[in-house]
């Protein structure tokens, strides 16, 4: 056997070993890909080893033939591979995967018909001037249709994988670090062959480099654990969250954490991943004793904020435990006004056990009301002051409850009810509205029915109202929370969301025209170095206080992420949002210098399209047109449909 053919043996075996390693993680679909990479390589490799021990043409052709298949997938399962580690799980469809095989398909039958019409290899002869006989194959104009299709796969694979490797952080770069330099090894080696760079003979040495991708490959997923945990979250998702969010594998290493999880606990989040959660959060002895035991639910007193903490296990389909995520939420106002209500409960229980409940008895055909002490100290007067009849309640109680109130005593006088509960509000003697909360019952009643006389309690419920008002005002505080963005005041990009497919079903509902504006403050980067991130920050509040102030009120601004903001304009076509746009970014030209400088903003415009079911699209032609703003100078408008 030629040290050639051993060589491709070799690679072949080693590439079937991590196929079927591969293919043992089921349900991942970066694994599955990955499998069948390696299983192509395995194919391409094992039946170009069996053609180098081969001695006649015709047996030599044959196995070019059969090693086919896995020449032209190697290229598509590279570049599937690449869309799954960058999470384009959307992309996935089988039609999309249909037409990446098209040209594959039509290579491989031009490529197993060439005796027919010499297209695909122009010269297919013996080589016999090596120390083993050879294929010498003239490549045709289909062989070079083929083969920059699948230099455009392999071109694509590359840019996403260096385009995520950039935007990437912690120990996720090193992981995209392993697989860009397996990716690059194979086209070097490739275009050797091609173009004789290095005299090889008519030796393709692809097989092998292929090999050597696969191991880089491999050992990036596996060294960096790829699919033993994955962030549970995007970056935009994160933060937008308005709850903490940590992850940790299996032996504890921080695998993500979210800005609002650091800003809780005053961490980077750059110097906290990769690391032993007792090293990431070193000092804080809450988050680390609850990250190490087994509980799944705590209260954590950090500072003086108070944190739910809730942690859920990940397990593998096999059972095996592979991390855990841990939700975090600040409940510091909650709690609060949990403590109050409880202890205004408290106060409740012992007033009825120590008699602090006011009784009233009402004969209503003598028109007498008598009432205890309690009730008097109630309504602040002194007992047995003559302020409490009938006629004088009714000129006591708010304006607003005397006609409930009544309809209720009514029901339970007329017998169509046998006792009545009102809450209202009375003034009491020094000239505050109090809440109370008066239960009746009919004691006696005539021959129709009518109650004669009617025995209730008279009880103070002003705290608890006043703890009812707290709730409802710190839920509307923590509803803002969750919908606002912190900084600029303006929505953030949850809430935004929602809008802009409320917004995309009632444009392609009625037929109105949507629009949008993606804006961008310019050099921002430059004031935060120049005069530090207040200025900045005060730079984006004035920048959307602005914006705010000059939109219709129809429109929405809301934070999109980082430095980006949007403008749905509504009902409104291309050229009136470039209007729109024109405005506010003179407008903001026209604005007196700050103490960072003038401000200025780039813009980009576009609008919904017919025939666009969602928004997907209009948000990348958007985008797109800041980009060519920023590009082009900064401070201008460019659309883009």
């Amino acid at each position: 056997m030629n040290t050639y053919a051993f060589l491709t043996f070799l690679a072949a075996g080693v590439c079937f070993v991590m196929a079927i390693l591969f293919s043992r993680r089921r349900g991942i679909l970066e694994a599955g890909i990955l499998s069948l990479l390696m299983f192509s390589i395995a194919w391409w490799a094992f039946f170009y080893a069996v053609e180098l021990l081969g001695h006649d043409l015709e047996t030599m052709r044959l196995l070019n033939k059969i090693s086919y298949p896995g020449i032209v997938c190697t290229p598509v399962f590279l570049f599937l591979f690449s869309m799954a580690i960058l999470d384009k799980r959307e992309w996935f469809t089988w039609r999309r995967i249909s037409l990446l095989f098209a040209v594959p398909v039509a290579v491989l039958v031009s490529m197993w018909t060439n005796e027919v019409h010499w297209l695909y290899y122009s010269v297919s002869e013996l080589d016999l001037s090596a120390s083993f006989p050879v294929q010498r194959l003239v490549h045709g104009p289909l062989f070079w249709f083929g083969i920059s299709y699948s230099y455009v796969l392999l071109l694509l694979s590359i840019i996403l994988i260096a385009q995520q490797y950039i935007l990437s952080r912690g120990p996720y770069k090193g992981q995209l670090k392993m697989i860009l330099l397996g990716t690059f090894f194979p086209v070097l080696v490739n275009l050797n062959y091609l173009f004789g760079f290095v005299d090889f003979g008519y030796l393709d040495m692809t097989p092998i480099a292929f090999t050597l991708a696969g191991v880089f490959m491999a050992l990036g997923v596996m060294r960096y654990r790829l699919f033993d945990i994955r962030p549970v979250a995007k970056e935009t998702v994160f933060e937008s969250l308005p709850d903490g969010v940590i992850i940790t594998d299996d032996r504890g290493t921080v695998a993500d954490i979210n800005p609002m999880a650091c800003s809780m606990f005053g961490v980077e989040s750059e110097s906290s991943i990769g690391l032993h959660f007792s090293d990431a959060f070193k000092g804080i002895e809450p988050i680390v004793s609850f990250l190490g035991s087994d509980l799944s639910k705590s209260d954590l007193e950090v500072g003086e904020k108070i944190v739910d903490s809730r942690k859920t296990t990940i397990f593998s389909k096999g059972g095996k435990t592979r991390g855990s995520v841990v939700l975090l939420t600040e409940i510091t106002e909650r709690k609060r006004v949990e403590d109050a209500l409880r202890q205004s409960e408290e106060r409740l229980a012992l007033a009825v056990k120590g008699g602090n409940v006011g009784l009233w008895d009402f004969r209503i055909k003598e028109g007498e009301l008598s009432i205890n002490d309690r009730y008097y100290q109630i309504m602040g007067y002194s007992t047995g002051e003559p302020v409490i009849a009938f006629q004088k309640w009714k000129e006591l109680v708010h304006p607003e409850d005397l006609l409930p109130s009544l309809e209720e005593m009514d029901k339970c006088y007329s017998g169509e009810t046998d006792h009545f509960e009102i809450e209202y509000r009375m003034l009491s003697k020094s000239g505050e509205w109090i809440w109370v909360h008066d239960r009746g019952e009919a004691a006696e009643r005539d021959k129709n029915g009518r109650a004669t006389r009617i025995l209730g309690t008279h009880i103070d419920i002003s705290p608890t109202k006043q703890i009812e008002e707290a709730l409802r005002e710190s839920q509307e505080k923590y509803k803002k929370l969750a919908t606002t963005d912190m900084l600029t005041g303006v929505m953030n990009r949850y809430s935004l969301d929602e809008l802009l497919k409320t917004e995309t079903d009632r444009s392609k509902r009625y037929g109105i025209p949507l629009s949008l504006l993606m804006l961008d403050l310019d050099n921002l980067k430059t004031i935060n170095d120049n005069s530090g991130h207040l200025a900045g920050d005060e730079a984006l509040k004035e920048m959307c206080s602005f914006v705010q102030s000059n939109i219709r009120s129809c429109d929405h601004l809301g934070r999109w992420g980082g430095d980006e903001f949007l403008v749905l304009v509504t009902n409104t076509d291309l050229e009136g949002a470039m209007k729109v746009a024109e405005k506010l970014r003179f407008g903001l030209n026209s604005l007196e210098p700050k103490e960072c400088g003038k401000l200025s903003i780039s813009i980009g415009v576009s609008t919904l399209l017919d025939g666009e079911s969602d928004y997907d699209r209009l948000l990348r032609r958007v985008d797109k047109a800041l980009y060519e703003s920023k590009k082009n100078g900064k401070n201008r408008v460019t659309s883009l449909i």
